[in-house]
């Protein structure tokens, strides 16, 4: 379902910021126990969760949880979910995001995850944010839904059409703030940040220009952490710091927790 925006040539910023989110419309759980999320983690977010929150009202959460997303960049998701294992064996996901921060989650390109049939418990992937999105908060929608095993049609952000057994799942939002690679609030804080696979380690290069705790983080592609290292206190200016690693096919990222803030970047191979 699409919501209307009427936007004149010069009311067009105060529309943006004012655009809303659809509020899906989720028929009442059929049971606590319904298949839902129980757990969401992407960049900075890392959440566990019950897999219906809201019974019995509804199986919508607006989790209020925020993070930071650089245009350009790909980030390592994980969704962890339950099933119901007499009905519906498998579990539907998607993942989108409002891009162009107009108020809906289903235009092209905004649709970030897209999986069928998938058994779980849990399922990694990776989400692309595109190098033109536009910059600033908007909405992530991330849902884990029954499949066609239960007669459900497939996911779609507003559920609309309305499944016509009911929306046996969960639909969680996010706020995700898109921020340019070049001109991120972040900068002020991190000014370099490169990777150096070597034999047996990689090296963090990297420029602070504060003084900060940090610690270093080495993930592989389903956003597992392979090594961490400890939070230390570091001065203003170049660092060079290591993390073992031992190569294998796939992608690797390094993250930097600065002052609790996390930068993430894939290791070029």
């Amino acid at each position: 379902m699409r919501t209307l925006l009427l936007c004149s040539a010069l009311s067009v910023i105060a529309c943006a910021i004012e655009a809303q989110w659809c509020t899906p419309t989720t028929a009442i759980p059929y049971g606590p126990n319904m298949p839902g999320i129980t757990q969401f983690s992407c960049n900075s977010i890392s959440r566990v969760s019950a897999d219906i929150e809201n019974y019995p009202s509804n199986s919508y959460v607006n989790t209020g949880m925020t993070t930071s997303l650089v245009r350009g960049m790909s980030y390592p998701i994980t969704m962890g979910f339950t099933i119901d294992a007499l009905i519906s064996p498998h579990m539907n996901l998607r993942i989108w995001i409002d891009f162009n921060h107009d108020g809906q989650l289903d235009d092209a390109g905004e649709t970030l995850l897209s999986v069928d049939h998938v058994a779980g418990p849990t399922h990694a992937g990776q989400i692309a944010i595109p190098a033109n999105a536009m910059t600033g908060p908007t909405r992530m929608r991330v849902t884990a839904k029954m499949c066609s095993h239960g007669g459900h049609t497939l996911p779609t952000p507003c559920d609309y059409p309305v499944d016509p057994l009911g929306y046996h799942g969960e639909i969680e939002d996010y706020t995700v703030n898109i921020a340019d690679a070049v001109g991120i609030g972040e900068q002020a804080l991190l000014s370099r940040f490169a990777l150096v696979p070597e034999a047996g380690e990689v090296t963090f290069l990297f420029t602070l220009l504060i003084p900060g705790e940090v610690r270093l983080e080495l993930l592989d592609a389903t956003g597992r952490v392979l090594h961490a290292g400890s939070t230390v206190s570091m001065h203003q200016g170049d660092h060079r710091a290591r993390l073992p690693f031992k190569a294998a096919q796939g992608a690797y990222f390094g993250r930097i927790w600065l002052n609790g803030e996390p930068y993430t970047i894939r290791m070029a191979r």
